[in-house]
């Protein structure tokens, strides 16, 4: 870590965003005569494409414009020992999936970039070119997040919703990383075992196999959470073609095959929007090749500064002060069934939870049962990203003094679509939350905690957060038994030179705090931060995406401090932020 401080790197960018402010007023939401911010319904980043009359910025100094090179160049500028997998052309086809208008191809990449001479991966890509067959911008490559996450399925399922200043400016490419989906793939499942999901999920029972339903479980010792993760990393071994994938998918590893992808697509600077996870490839992409940063969009900010655990325990910590808010709101209406003082209801909501895997909750006249998992993953969303306070009171009501579970089991079935779901798609989302703890697992090297350390730390936070609290140390343990384990620990993202990055965070996303949104923007040499205010998981409405949009388009970066309002509001309860 360098001694410089945080504050003095950033000068330089500031200074620019402050020459740059007096222009940017268009960024700003827009109000109506009440003040309030107009409300519109489209995410981010949306149709409307800002009309804003700012500067835009060139290659050196803001969002560069990608210029198309030939092999020659590509091969010219590829580090040391990877000349060959610079110098492929990417040969985009009709896709045999006969989807239109998008091409297909594939790239080959180093399976260990530390031993490129041996063997290699595929890596799959889709492509929407861009609806005037110009691309003035060259590509926009795209990224969902995850990690897990299918960039080619977030591209066919947002293609007809994309901007038409995107769609006129950029062929839009997603890429699906290794171990995913049409890449070379880490596989860990038979039909047999998808068929036992399935049926699992129909009889409201979450699939002990899946990594993130083990982490989440307070019911499982750290030492059931070991071995968890080492009997699926056996499973995983067992059936990928390739099992020495499995330690090498960290986001290193994957950042490294998207400058190829760059370079192989012909562009000599990477255009960029990640989402989420997808935050983290494209700000490690950034410290490692600050100079290929074209325009980089980072939309619900990851810190790659922080280890896996601390983070959780940062969302756990989120989530229950959110709850506390949800209570209080409550006990202020009449019928609130939660009673005593704010810790006394928490500690009470809790308990009865905790109860429900030895009762769970009935329905009349319905075998539907609603089991500890199902009512905190309703309680979640209707508490704290998706705040809907008034509903989730109405069905706390008869579930703590009737044990009714009418109402909660509606909301857990209305979220529920797996006991549906065809074969090949569980497949799909099966392996997508095996490489969700695979990318992690290779991306923080491990502690050294042992069970026993554990154990008082969950402990701990239980007792501090008796909701939410005590499983932010589960993925260590699940990590420690999987065993494929990174070597390079988490650390500051500088990106000392790029152009430009435009980092976005939302006040109240419970998955990607806002802190790490701010930390991230100061850590880079040339972040610039865009404030949506309220809840959602993502930056959504026609502020923050006209804003995105306007970066992507005309490089024009939003003044310092611009600050939109998240659309659309939560239903009920819950404050902006």
């Amino acid at each position: 870590m360098r001694p410089t401080p945080l504050t003095t790197r950033k000068a330089g960018a500031t200074l620019a965003a402050l020459m740059l402010s007096a222009t940017l007023a268009a960024c700003q939401p827009q109000t109506s005569a009440a003040g309030a911010a107009t409300p519109t319904s489209v995410p981010a980043p949306t149709d409307q494409t800002s009309t804003a009359a700012g500067e835009s910025t060139d290659g050196s100094t803001g969002g560069s414009t990608a210029s198309t090179t030939g092999a020659s160049t590509s091969q010219a500028s590829a580090p040391q020992g990877l000349e060959s997998f610079y110098s492929q052309t990417i040969d985009w086809k009709d896709c045999s999936d006969g989807t239109s208008p998008f091409q297909c191809g594939t790239v080959t990449v180093p399976l260990d970039y530390e031993h490129p001479d041996g063997r290699t991966i595929t890596i799959a890509l889709k492509k929407l070119p861009a609806s005037d067959s110009n691309a003035e911008h060259g590509s926009l490559f795209i990224n969902p997040g995850g990690p897990g996450g299918s960039g080619i399925q977030d591209l066919e399922a947002q293609a007809t919703t994309l901007p038409e200043g995107l769609r006129t400016a950029y062929d839009v490419i997603g890429f699906d990383p290794r171990g995913v989906g049409q890449s070379t793939p880490i596989t860990c499942w038979t039909e047999q075992d998808i068929h036992q999901i399935l049926t699992d999920a129909q009889n409201g029972k979450l699939s002990d196999v899946v990594p993130s339903n083990t982490a989440s479980s307070k019911s499982l010792s750290v030492q059931e959470k070991m071995d968890r993760g080492a009997a699926n990393a056996a499973r995983c071994a067992q059936h990928s073609e390739v099992p020495e994938l499995l330690d090498h998918v960290g986001t290193h590893d994957v950042a490294r095959d998207l400058d190829i992808l760059r370079a192989t697509n012909g562009n000599a600077k990477l255009n960029y929007l990640g989402t989420s996870y997808g935050t983290y490839i494209g700000a490690i992409y950034a410290d490692l090749f600050p100079a290929h940063v074209g325009r980089t969009v980072l939309n619900a900010a990851m810190n790659p500064s922080r280890y896996r655990t601390d983070s959780d325990a940062e969302v756990v910590a989120f989530k229950e002060a959110t709850l506390r808010q949800y209570v209080e709101h409550c006990q202020a209406q009449n019928g609130c069934p939660l009673t005593g003082s704010t810790d006394e209801a928490v500690a009470q909501l809790a308990a009865f939870v905790d109860g429900l895997d030895q009762a769970p909750l009935t329905v009349p006249d319905s075998d539907a049962t609603v089991n500890t998992q199902d009512a905190t993953a309703v309680i979640q969303r209707l508490a704290v990203k998706q705040p809907d306070w008034d509903a989730l009171t109405a069905m706390l009501t008869p579930a703590i003094t009737n044990h009714d579970g009418t109402l909660m089991a509606k909301a857990k079935q209305g979220s529920n679509k797996s006991s549906t779901m065809p074969v090949e798609a569980a497949v799909n989302i099966a392996n997508s939350e095996i490489m969700f703890a695979a990318v992690i697992c290779n991306d923080d090297p491990d502690t050294g905690g042992t069970a026993s350390d554990w154990d008082a730390q969950s402990a701990a936070e239980k007792k501090s957060y008796p909701f939410f609290g005590g499983t932010s140390n589960a993925m260590e343990a699940y990590c420690r038994g999987w065993g494929h384990r990174g070597q390079i620990p988490p650390q500051e993202t500088h990106a000392e030179g790029s152009a430009p990055i435009l980092v976005v965070g939302l006040t109240k996303d419970s998955r990607t705090l806002y802190p790490w949104a701010q930390s991230l923007t100061d850590q880079l040499d040339n972040g610039h931060l865009l404030t949506v205010k309220g809840y959602g998981h993502g930056a959504s409405g026609s502020c923050a995406g006209a804003a995105m949009i306007d970066f992507l388009v005309n490089g024009t970066v939003p003044a310092e401090g611009t600050t939109c309002a998240a659309e659309p509001q939560p239903a009920a309860g819950g404050t902006e932020g």
